[in-house]
């Protein structure tokens, strides 16, 4: 099977339903017959254009219907995807492309200055097609498609054949490429179906960007006709609208945005009740925030865990897991990762790569099966990095509890060593968000003379809020005690994020470490 092979099941079944609406904008909604029958048109203008399977195709467009049916076009012509985010800077941006070959890059009109910029420094790509009106310069979609018969056809068939060559982000160094086949994303979709009924004709919301998981998620429910709506930059004001508007049934956020929907004074004001899963994963949730997201939004909640190199599917934490015996579950619960999916084998591993087996035992999270990596794209060393006794390592630390939950306990670069004590960052970082004050926080080690590491909370606040660093300091050690606790608190005005909206917590370390013999990254 085809990752393609989502969609084209939707063409099929709902020619006349609505596939794409661009939220905000004037275009008009696109049905699945004219989205199936535009990709065809793609597909066949590239072919013109002397493009041959295998080829590199990047889309540098914010969310949109025409840049998901440019993508889709790419892959129905067998070419491989890069899906570079326009919000990253223009230099990862040239990077990324340069790195992964790309050959084909189609483009949003507004971003024409950065594409100015990657003409001159990335000489692989032989074409630039804009999604707008022509410019002058490059072909339109438009030109591209002239005379291209919308008649419909399959891509071909190539279950281990690339789809797609994903960026790692780039927030520890520079990107690397993950090389993820059909076979890889269907494995994934496979899973995220296991945990979620979809039905026909449901409302799925795009608003994090669909180069990450908001576009890999659509794709299920395309498959039964479902309605994408396509949200280009995420105002909370305007999403918890859409949400109530347009009788949103799922969603992907990352936590970051939650914890802002959840900030908005108003947010109990909107009628959620047309939500049935509410998808979060990137980085890890607070139990605190998670239970008031519960509160909110009502029993949708879904986590994923995943990474780029075993895509969005490692485990899951079912709605329904969110819960015992009809309440919210406890703390415990809630800090969570869930079950492994069934699709996916998951173990712990121990430093001499043995797998541990007890419950409770820490170790690597390591992952087999049909979804995960064959490596990094040209990187050789980096793919023996993270292969190691026939298992993708997935630089997790985690353990499993005799119900078979996964809770990660924290990367293994986050950890903080203070006083000869281990302290997993993500632990204080949960107690630290349980405060009503915190927004959002990062939690680090730093240089000490006495402790070799002190562990420091670097705190966005809510908004209209306050809390004394001797207070906060004082919360955390009611529930962790001395050792975990915070020996300072930094307040900032905003945490450095990437463009999917995690904490950057390199960046957060830089200012403390750029002047040691070791770096912590």
């Amino acid at each position: 099977m085809n990752l393609l092979d989502y969609f084209d099941a939707g063409v099929a079944s709902h020619p006349d339903a609505p596939c794409f609406l661009d939220y905000g904008r004037d275009t008009p909604s696109m049905t699945y017959a004219q989205a199936g029958a535009l990709t065809c048109q793609i597909a066949r203008g590239l072919d013109a254009l002397g493009f041959v399977p295998g080829f590199h195709g990047a889309v540098l467009s914010g969310n949109s219907g025409s840049a998901f049916v440019a993508l889709l076009g790419v892959l129905r012509s067998g070419g491989v995807w890069l899906p570079v985010n326009a919000r990253n800077s223009v230099e990862s941006n040239i990077e990324f492309l340069q790195d992964m070959d790309c050959d084909v890059l189609f483009y949003q009109a507004r971003y024409a200055s950065q594409v100015a910029e990657i003409r001159g420094k990335a000489p692989r790509i032989r074409h630039y097609i804009t999604l707008d009106e022509a410019d002058g310069q490059d072909l339109s979609v438009a030109q591209l498609i002239q005379g291209q018969s919308p008649e419909m056809f399959s891509a071909p068939l190539q279950p281990q054949g690339l789809a797609m060559i994903m960026g790692t982000g780039g927030t520890t160094g520079r990107s690397k490429g993950v090389m993820l086949s059909h076979r890889n994303l269907t494995a994934t979709l496979a899973n995220h179906m296991s945990a979620m009924y979809v039905a026909d004709h449901m409302t799925v919301l795009a608003a994090a960007p669909i180069t990450h998981t908001a576009g890999l998620v659509s794709l299920p429910f395309m498959a039964r006709g479902g309605r994408v709506i396509l949200m280009d930059g995420i105002d909370p004001q305007n999403l918890l609208t859409v949400i109530e508007q347009e009788r949103v049934n799922m969603m992907f956020l990352p936590p970051t945005v939650i914890y802002t929907l959840l900030a908005q004074p108003n947010v109990r004001d909107f009628d959620f009740s047309a939500l049935r899963y509410f998808m979060y994963g990137a980085a890890p949730m607070s139990p605190d925030k998670l239970a008031e997201a519960i509160e909110v939004f009502g029993p949708v909640m879904l986590q994923i865990y995943g990474q780029a190199e075993v895509p969005g599917a490692i485990s899951v934490l079912r709605v329904e897991d969110h819960f015992i015996d009809g309440q919210v579950a406890p703390r415990q619960r809630l800090l969570s990762a869930g079950r492994r999916f069934p699709f996916t084998r998951v173990a712990i591993m121990d430093e001499d790569g043995q797998l541990l087996t007890q419950p409770g035992a820490v170790g690597e999270i390591v992952a087999q099966g049909d979804i995960v990596t064959a490596g990094y794209y040209k990187n050789p060393e980096g793919t023996a990095e993270v292969q190691r006794n026939g298992w993708h390592c997935t630089g997790d630390v985690g353990y499993f509890d005799e119900q078979g939950f996964l809770f990660i306990v924290d990367r293994k670069k986050d950890m903080i060593v203070t006083g000869g004590f281990n302290v997993f960052s993500s632990e204080v970082e949960a107690a630290v968000m349980a405060h009503p004050a915190v927004k959002d926080c990062a939690v680090i080690g730093v240089p000490d003379d006495k402790w070799g590491e002190a562990v420091r909370a670097v705190i966005e606040l809510r908004p209209d809020q306050s809390v004394e660093p001797q207070a906060l300091i004082q919360f955390v050690k009611d529930r962790l005690g001395s050792v975990k606790a915070p020996k300072e608190v930094e307040i900032v005005a905003q945490l450095p994020r990437s463009a999917v909206g995690k904490v950057l917590k390199k960046e957060v370390r830089k200012k403390y470490w750029s002047a040691q013999e070791r770096m912590v990254s």
